[in-house]
């Protein structure tokens, strides 16, 4: 029979449990430091080392804007098929607007902007950069072709609308399309900024000009080009062909003044409806500009302003009537309010200038001739009163906005009043740099026109309002996910209030038994604008809704309170939809490339300012703006265009903060070192102090396609000066030691040790010259003890010589062993006359008598003094020997024998050294030696 096996009872103590929890608690602190590690890794190593948030070089984007698959056709799909027709008709009228105007904005106009926008081209260069570009004129020719045709396409189309002999006149007569309107006026806008561009820029005009008599030289000598004369005659046709239609300034007026009328098919000129509709857009377009005056930046861009008054021209031009003076007066009157419209970089346009180019024969109506420069002056005195303050305060409401638009707003109860109030932030975001945009830039703008100085105080505001424009941007962008998840449900909630608007209205229409042409117009104008809003709100959608609601405005039943708050709706939809379009527009910098001379001032600002350094980055942004622009240069190769504008600013940052913060901090430390000193003093009260440690901690931020930190150029610029500096004066290496460490401790530099020998590496003297002079040296030298080293008691350098037991051995490995005793005898000879000099000093008479008296003293009092003898005998001792005489130096005898015995006593040193050295010389020279093993 098997036994079985013995088995323990079950017991558990705990102790199993207790270990693992000890191993996981160590796992748990292994991966938590190593997370950590992982984190700083990570940090050190991310391209995006700074706060700067450079968009252009973002791997990954976050676009906003709404879409879908769908186009015009599909989505124009109601009962009324007439009504389809005409919104087919505007509506692709109005996106080919705005794809030409995106063609000119991307392809036309940095072309002419960047032409010799660095520096001027001299002969030879000149004409080779305008052949370069001949394409681009070629191309311009086409597109400025393609405005003129869908120009004249928009307004055949709407005089064909707005006439008798149109059946649908009837119904439409109290339609007014202001869209369209809008888009053919930003349309004519990108005419007026092609000719502003080019005329503006008069370096192109110059190199255009020598382009024109390089041709014409060629031409009288062919041969001497290896040309054909009659292809370089055709060529000089083209040129001056591309000179008219281009290049003199009149592809808005050549656009308006074309011919309109095709007669049999449409008469435009005649058109007394048309006629009355056109100004009464304009009159209308006008009345919602000059309403909303005050904000005219909040609700409208720049180019709306030059939209208007380009259809004023329009109008003016296709028909030859004066419109009434009034409105002629009121449009002329509101140049004071809006002297200056800047339209794209440093390219600007002036409503009087505009008027009186293209309606002068209105302007002489006004009476006298205003004058223009005196009014424009006159604003901007007024502009430089009230600039510092407005910029405050929009400082103070970017502030404010900013807080509120990083808060997650759960404080809210309801779900459909945070999304109200997130949609408005967001408005008031890019209404506010907007506003910000506008001031900065017409500011500029006026004084660079003007020729006006700059106040210090205004050039401070000015970069104020570049870096409150980017941190708005940068504000966008870094909540651009709680966006892209907000905005979606906010358009939802805007399209629902829409649509509740409208379904009233439509249960009105289609209660009534009797249907009209006009009616039924409006309910298809309803059915389509209810159908867009059930989707994504696409521009195709939006611009649906905005012509429909235009057919639905002039119901007699509406009131105008609804229908301005359908406007309010469409409107913040349409910026909410193009936010990142609108946002790029108004936070765009790039002016600050042709006023560059204010980028050295801005950092002498920021060095003056170490509290306000942590703008740096902001300004770096807008600095940065304008690359985009260098790469669509055609004219010259635009990387190296690029580069020499990015040397140019980097030598900037570095000679107005790098270099002066490096001199600044090793001043500093060398003020704090040598403190004790009393060196340059100075009154906190009245110099200041600065923290320049603000911009050591800063951390490093993106400029173009490099890093700027400040912390790693002042580190190198004291690890350079400190080694150079050491290498020079090697005993001035401790003091650069202690600044190094203070350094490390008041600004967090870690430099690098200078790894310099702290002493030199000669030979010291000779023993044969000390035996030589054993009488000076004896008197030079004080003897440690303790360490066997001889060290010089003072010299006239800053330095002082040492002679320890290593000297003596060289000296005896250059000598031999046979001047150990040649040394010894010759300093025991001296000895022996100094020890006769120490017994006629203590057999003298009046020490002696002196000396045994206080002998005798002690012996007999010792027991009392508890044999210690007491200072004041011994003071009265040193006092009577005085009187004995002292010398010159005021040295008595009892000093001069004090000197006498150390004398000796380094003399007895040298001896014990020479010991030493000798056995330090037999020492290392016994290594060579081999060990013989010896059998025993």
């Amino acid at each position: 029979m098997v036994e079985e096996d013995y088995k323990f009872d079950a017991f558990d103590d705990g102790s199993h449990k207790f270990v693992g929890e000890v191993q996981l608690q160590k796992l748990k602190d292994q991966v938590k430091n190593f997370s950590g590690q992982l984190s700083e890794i990570e940090e050190a190593l991310n391209d995006t080392v700074s706060e700067v948030w450079d968009f252009n070089n973002d791997p990954i984007k976050l676009n906003l804007e709404p879409y879908e698959q769908t186009n015009l056709l599909e989505l124009t799909k109601t009962d009324n098929k007439l009504y389809n027709k005409l919104m087919l008709t505007f509506g692709s009228l109005c996106q080919e607007c705005k794809h030409l105007k995106t063609i000119a904005q991307s392809k036309f106009y940095p072309v002419f902007m960047m032409f010799a926008s660095l520096s001027d081209p001299g002969e030879g260069e000149a004409q080779e950069q305008i052949g370069k570009m001949l394409p681009v004129f070629m191309d311009l020719i086409n597109f400025v072709n393609r405005v003129y045709s869908v120009v004249q396409n928009i307004v055949c189309q709407l005089s064909s609308l707005y006439s008798t002999n149109q059946k649908l006149y009837g119904n439409f007569k109290s339609v007014h399309l202001s869209t369209v309107y809008e888009h053919l006026g930003e349309l004519f806008v990108v005419l007026i900024t092609l000719d502003e561009i080019i005329i503006q820029n008069t370096l192109f005009n110059q190199a255009w000009a020598m382009y024109k008599r390089m041709t014409r030289t060629m031409r009288q000598e062919p041969e001497s080009y290896h040309l054909d004369e009659d292809k370089l005659l055709q060529f000089e046709k083209l040129l001056l062909s591309i000179e008219g239609q281009l290049f003199e300034g009149f592809l808005f007026r050549n656009c308006i003044e074309q011919e309109f009328d095709f007669p049999g098919v449409i008469e435009v000129r005649q058109n007394a409806l048309f006629q009355q509709e056109f100004f009464l857009n304009v009159k209308v377009l006008f009345g919602r500009f000059e309403a909303k005056i005050t904000d005219w930046y909040d609700t409208y861009s720049p180019t709306h302003c030059v939209a208007l008054y380009a259809l004023f021209a329009c109008q003016y031009a296709i028909f030859k009537k004066a419109p009434e003076k009034k409105f002629f007066k009121s449009l002329w009157s509101l140049s004071k309010q809006v002297p200056v419209v800047p339209l794209c970089g440093n390219v600007h346009w002036f409503i009087t200038d505009f008027l009186q180019r293209l309606t002068p024969m209105m302007v002489k109506t006004l009476g006298s001739t205003p004058n223009v420069v005196a009014e424009r002056k006159e604003y901007l005195k007024q502009l430089d009163r009230s600039f510092g303050d407005n910029v405050q305060s929009l400082y103070l409401q970017a502030s404010a906005w900013m807080v509120k638009i990083e808060s997650n707003l759960s404080t809210r109860v309801e779900l459909k009043d945070i999304l109200r109030l997130r949609g408005a932030l967001v408005l008031q975001g890019l209404s506010l740099a907007q506003q910000i945009s506008n001031l900065c830039k017409s500011f500029i703008l006026l004084h660079t026109h003007l020729r006006a100085p700059l106040r210090p105080m205004d050039v401070f505001a000015m970069r104020n309002c570049l870096e409150m424009i980017k941190a708005i941007q940068a504000t966008f962008h870094r909540r651009s996910l709680t966006m892209g998840e907000s905005l979606v449900y906010v358009l939802q909630q805007l399209s629902y209030s829409l649509q509740r608007l409208l379904l009233p209205i439509k249960t009105k229409l289609t209660a009534g038994k009797k249907y009209n042409e006009a009616k039924l117009d409006a309910l298809a104008a309803i059915t389509l604008a209810l159908n867009v809003l059930n989707g994504p709100a696409t521009a195709d959608r939006r611009l649906l809704l905005k012509l429909s609601l235009h057919v639905i405005y002039q119901l007699d039943f509406l009131k105008e309170s609804e229908v301005e708050e359908m406007r309010t709706h469409v409107r913040r939809i349409e910026r909410i939809c193009e936010l990142e379009n609108l946002l790029h527009e108004a936070c765009d910098c790039t002016f600050l490339f042709w006023n560059r001379e204010l980028i050295p001032v801005f950092l002498t600002q920021f060095f003056n300012s170490p509290p306000q350094v942590h703008r740096f980055q902001y300004v770096c942004h807008a600095i940065s703006d304008i690359i985009p622009l260098f790469e669509k240069c055609v004219h010259t190769e635009p990387t190296a265009y690029a580069e020499e504008y990015k040397k140019q600013i980097l030598m900037w940052i570095k000679e107005k903060i790098m270099e002066p913060l490096s001199v600044e901090i090793e001043n500093d430390l060398r003020y704090h070192i040598h403190s004790q000193y009393n060196y340059n003093q100075r009154n906190p009260f009245k110099d200041g102090l600065r923290d320049l440690s603000r911009f050591i901690k800063l951390r490093p931020v993106r400029l173009f396609d490099q890093l700027v930190d400040f912390k790693a150029f002042v580190g190198h610029y004291l690890d350079q000066t400190f080694y150079n500096l050491t290498t020079v004066a090697m005993h001035d290496g401790q003091t650069y030691g202690e600044m190094r460490s203070l350094a490390q401790e008041k600004y967090g530099l870690d430099l690098t040790e200078v790894h310099l020998p702290g002493s030199t590496l000669e030979q010291g003297l000779d023993v044969l010259v000390i035996m030589r002079n054993i009488n000076v040296f004896v008197s030079r030298y004080n003897y440690n003890l303790n360490n066997q080293i001889f060290i010089e008691v003072n010299a006239d350098s800053k330095y002082l010589s040492t002679i320890n037991i290593r000297h003596i051995a060289n000296s005896i490995c250059t000598h031999g062993t046979g001047i150990m005793n040649t040394t010894v005898n010759y300093t025991y000879r001296f000895l022996k006359q100094k020890f006769v000099i120490f017994s006629q000093f203590l057999f003298d008479d009046h020490i002696k008598a002196r000396l045994y008296k206080d002998i005798r003293y002690y012996r007999e009092a010792k027991d009392s003094l508890d044999n210690k003898y007491p200072y004041d005998r011994a003071d009265k001792f040193n006092r009577e020997i005085k009187k004995l005489g002292v010398t010159d130096n005021g040295m008595s005898y009892l000093d001069q024998f004090r000197i006498l015995i150390t004398h000796i006593g380094n003399a007895m040193g040298y001896i014990r050294m020479i010991r030493s050295g000798g056995m330090l010389y037999t020492s290392n020279a016994i290594k060579f030696v081999p060990v013989l093993c010896v059998d025993t």
